[in-house]
């Protein structure tokens, strides 16, 4: 018997590459089904028709559209030419590395679609074909948050416009983003979900390729550094309000994650 191929894999990011913002290349109007290495596509579609598949699920193309691409899925397009439009590929590390939280509860949000039938054209188009020149990374996060609010703006979640996938890794970030202070604890946000740390970690890493101990992670470091940055509290208050033992412990996993201590990270920002 012959062997099953795999589904091809394609990367159009280099390594050291978080972002990346172009028009839509109308030579790739058709694809076959494939995954992408690790990375969020968004494909604004402004001028179009045909049809897409997502992970089996086939839809029309309705102008104007947003299509969600999680780097999990297995997708393929067949669009009608001229395509008028723009492709925005995403890694997590670019938002980890954001100390601004709105940009990952707005990704948050969005990833838990399909597709999104878009309002606000004029001002999505604005913003995404200055994007698509932007070289300054400061103005590129502050340009690329609003193009989410504007995006999510568009609609409100309804069950006739949006596909929504409430899986348990999209529970466990809901509780991640919502919850006033952040536990380093699987068991604390398993048993919230009324689930097993096995179970939630396995939905983490289905979703994200990493597990649900280095979700907590990125989102404990994060606030970390958003505390040492906007504050001028101590680095024992912020090891008390994270819930560290000391500031001792907290420096030790703070560089552990990050690769330097607290107070050097404090001196590169000063």
């Amino acid at each position: 018997m012959t062997a099953k191929k795999s589904i091809p894999i394609k990367d159009k990011l280099t390594p050291s590459k978080l972002i990346k913002i172009l028009p839509f290349d109308n030579t790739k109007h058709s694809t076959k089904a494939h995954k992408h290495n690790g990375y969020l596509e968004l494909v604004y579609l402004f001028s179009t028709t045909g049809t897409h598949e997502i992970d089996g699920k086939s839809g029309e193309i309705q102008n104007p559209f947003l299509l969600v691409i999680r780097k999990n899925a297995v997708h393929k397009w067949t669009l009608r030419t001229p395509v008028e439009g723009f492709v925005i590929l995403l890694k997590n590390e670019f938002i980890a590395n954001s100390l601004d939280l709105e940009i990952g509860k707005l990704i948050e949000k969005i990833t838990k679609i399909d597709h999104l039938e878009l309002q606000n054209i004029t001002t999505l188009k604005t913003i995404l074909e200055i994007l698509a020149t932007e070289e300054n990374p400061i103005v590129i996060e502050g340009l690329f948050k609003s193009l989410l609010a504007k995006t999510v703006e568009s609609n409100s979640p309804t069950e006739s416009k949006l596909r929504v996938n409430l899986s348990l890794y999209d529970s466990f970030m809901d509780l991640l983003i919502n919850e006033h202070k952040i536990i380093n604890s699987v068991a604390h946000y398993a048993n919230l979900l009324n689930t097993s740390p096995q179970n939630l970690n396995a939905s983490c890493k289905k979703y994200t390729d990493l597990s649900s101990s280095e979700i907590i992670a990125n989102h404990l470091i994060k606030e970390a550094k958003r505390l040492i940055y906007y504050t001028q509290k101590s680095m024992s208050e912020i090891a008390h309000e994270l819930g560290f033992s000391d500031k001792s412990n907290f420096s030790k996993y703070f560089k552990k994650h990050t690769g330097h201590t607290p107070k050097a990270f404090k001196q590169t920002i000063n």
